[in-house]
This record gives structure tokens, C-alpha cells and sequence, in this order.
């Protein structure tokens, strides 16, 4: 990702803004069409207008957003309306509005809605290929549709942006399209238009106190605004940038050192995690005190514990003091009365102790090859 890049387009895209929205290139017609759209969609539904009418009518602002010399799919989709009201409206309204839970399967949606029309179009109107729909007309239903959540794709405009920026990730075309990839560059280009203050003061004058457009607080429109104008309006000049072979190869090793990062992360986090743990139970079994606790040796007798340092004691006997370990393995130990269970808790105190200076030793590994 060439962050440079991406913020040398924002500021070059807020220096023209002004021109790419005056009168003569009038880019902000898309805030407008968006508007228009929500003013009489929402409205017509409320009043049960005819689907073909309804859609017609709202997308009748949208002019070169969607169709161009060539194409026409907002008239296809009224053409075919016409025709097929039930089978158009439901591939509409419950095929490509429905809510979705992930971009994959908003893909998924939109793919089936074009696939569906284009059945339908070859059925009807076999001649007319400018009634094909596409994932650029598709997009636009969706972000005049709901704004907030979507984002106009135009494949041109986008490749050449994420070129430019060296997305890293390849966005694909045909069948090997990824709406997610997309949508997560566009995300990103959301989140660098937020820091560009001025520019957002030049929007808040020119779209958001217009009432004729769409107050995007969501900059998804400025986001496709910015890719489109950047070709449009020749951003790119004298600008510099790996190939997208090279981009994406540099992301994928950049991608590929992330996820070995955050496995070592993890991997230091879980032992972190144990080693507290261990930390616990060894300070609860430190809490038991031996001090000026009677015992009994085989060799030495009766004695007491004068001296305490976990599992290590000090035990005073008639005939002088003798240090031991409290653990099962050694048999010369001294015997307490609860034998057992004090042997057994401080026999696990070493074990513990040990496997927390294994951890450790893992955990100083792992930062160290960070």
C-alpha cells in the first residue's frame, strides 16, 4: 500500500475540487441522483406506484452515473418490467436489496440478479445487448438505494486507483471479481479522506448544504468520486507506482509477515496467559508456612522447621541443623504429621516453578525473534 500516493491524490482531488463541480463538469449531479432517487423510491413505495414506473422515474437523473452511448441497463430494467412485473420486482427487491450478512454473499446477490436479468433480457430482447446489466449498473442501484452501506463500482476507474496506490490486493474481473477486496479499499480510502480536513470543508460548502444532494456522511460517494475523477480528470499524471504484479507481491509478503507476526503475538499472549496462571499457584502453595512445624527424621530424630524458602526448609535438630528439599523423590526427607498432603503441594511447587522457567525461557524467545 503506497500511503504517499493515496494522500497525493486526495490533496491533488481537493485542489480541483471547485472545477470538477462547477457548472461545466458538474461532478456533484451524483449526490444529486442519489437524492432523487431516495425522494421518490421510498415515497413510491408508501403509495404502491407500479414497479416499472417507480424505478423509472427514480432513476431518471442518473444519466451518464449508469447508462452511457452504448448502454442503457435502467431502461432494460423498465423494458423488462414491463413485461415480466412480477419476476423483475422480486429480483429487485428481494434478489439484490436483500440484506446480507457478509460481501461475499452480497456478491452473491448481485451476480444471481444479473445472471436472472440476462435470462430474461435474451428472452425478450436477445438483440438489445444494451439492456445488459453489470456489476457497475448493479453497484449504483445498491448505493442510490442505500448509500451508507454501499459503494458504486466502475471496474476502469477503480483498477486504475488501486494501481496507483499499490493496493495490494487484486480486485479482480469476470469471475475472479472480488467485491471485497473492493469494498475494503474503498474503506480505506474513506478513512484517508477523514483526515483531510480542508477538504471535507469544501464538501460540507458545496454537497451537504445543498439541499438538492445527498448528505453522504459516510463519504462513500466522495470515496467513488475520487477514483473516478483521479481518471477523469488525469490525477495520476507524473505519478509513480509498482505494477500491480509487483504490488501484489509485495503485499503478499507484507500479508504473509503480518500473519506470522500476529501468530507470535498470539503465541506470546497464550504463554503470558499460562505463565500468570502458574504465577498463582505458585504463590498460593507459598503461602503454606513450615515455620516452627514439628517433624520427625530417621537419622536425626525430632525437629523443627526453622527456616522457609518454598520448597527448601531448615530443620533444627538436637544434633544441629540440616537443609532439605520437600519432595516425594527424596526419601530422606523429614515427616510431617499431614505428610501427604505437604509433600504432594510442594513436590507440584517445583514442578511448577520448573515449567514456569521453561515458558519464560519460550516467551524471551519469541520477542526476541520478533
Amino acid at each position: 500500500m503506497n500511503w504517499q500516493n493515496l494522500h497525493t491524490l486526495i490533496d491533488r482531488y481537493e485542489e480541483n475540487y471547485y472545477m470538477v463541480n462547477n457548472e461545466e463538469h458538474d461532478e456533484k449531479f451524483k449526490w444529486e441522483a442519489v437524492q432523487r432517487f431516495q425522494n421518490i423510491w421510498f415515497q413510491g413505495e408508501k403509495t404502491g406506484e407500479r414497479f416499472s414506473e417507480l424505478f423509472d422515474r427514480a432513476t431518471k437523473d442518473s444519466g451518464i452515473l449508469i447508462n452511457n452511448s452504448m448502454m442503457s441497463p435502467t431502461k432494460g430494467i423498465v423494458k423488462m418490467a414491463e413485461r415480466r412485473p412480477e419476476e423483475v420486482e422480486h429480483l429487485f427487491r428481494d434478489v439484490l436489496l436483500a440484506e446480507c450478512q457478509t460481501i461475499d454473499e452480497l456478491q452473491l446477490h448481485m451476480d444471481c440478479f444479473i445472471n436472472e436479468m440476462e435470462k430474461i433480457r435474451n428472452e425478450l430482447f436477445p438483440r438489445f445487448y444494451r439492456y445488459k446489466q453489470d456489476r457497475h449498473s448493479v453497484s449504483c442501484y445498491l448505493a442510490m438505494y442505500a448509500p451508507e452501506q454501499h459503494y458504486i463500482y466502475r471496474y476502469s476507474s477503480v483498477e486504475a486507483f488501486a494501481q496507483n496506490i499499490e493496493f495490494g490486493k487484486d480486485l479482480g474481473s469476470g469471475a475472479d471479481f472480488r467485491l471485497s477486496n473492493y469494498y475494503e479499499m474503498a474503506d480505506i480510502v474513506v478513512k484517508a479522506l477523514q483526515e483531510h480536513k480542508s477538504l471535507l470543508e469544501k464538501y460540507e460548502k458545496v454537497i451537504l448544504q445543498d439541499s438538492d444532494c445527498y448528505h453522504d456522511e459516510s463519504l462513500h460517494l466522495m470515496a467513488f468520486d475520487l477514483m473516478y475523477c483521479c481518471t477523469c480528470y488525469d490525477f495520476y499524471a507524473g505519478m509513480i507506482h509498482l505494477s500491480k504484479k509487483e504490488s501484489v507481491k509485495a503485499y503478499t509478503i507484507q500479508e504473509q509477515k503480518e500473519k506470522e507476526e500476529a501468530v507470535k503475538v498470539e503465541a506470546a499472549a497464550e504463554l503470558e496467559k499460562e505463565i500468570r496462571q502458574l504465577t498463582g499457584k505458585i504463590e498460593k502453595i507459598n503461602e503454606i508456612s513450615l515455620l516452627n512445624v514439628e517433624v520427625t527424621q530417621k537419622q536425626h530424630g525430632l525437629g523443627v522447621v526453622v527456616a522457609q524458602n518454598g520448597e527448601n526448609i531448615t530443620v533444627q535438630f538436637d544434633d544441629g541443623r540440616v537443609k532439605y528439599i520437600i519432595n516425594k523423590k527424596y526419601t530422606m526427607r523429614p515427616r510431617f504429621e499431614d505428610d501427604e498432603r505437604v509433600v504432594e503441594a510442594f513436590t507440584q511447587l517445583t514442578l511448577l516453578k520448573e515449567k514456569k522457567i521453561k515458558l519464560e525461557k519460550q516467551l524471551t524467545v519469541l520477542i526476541e525473534s520478533k
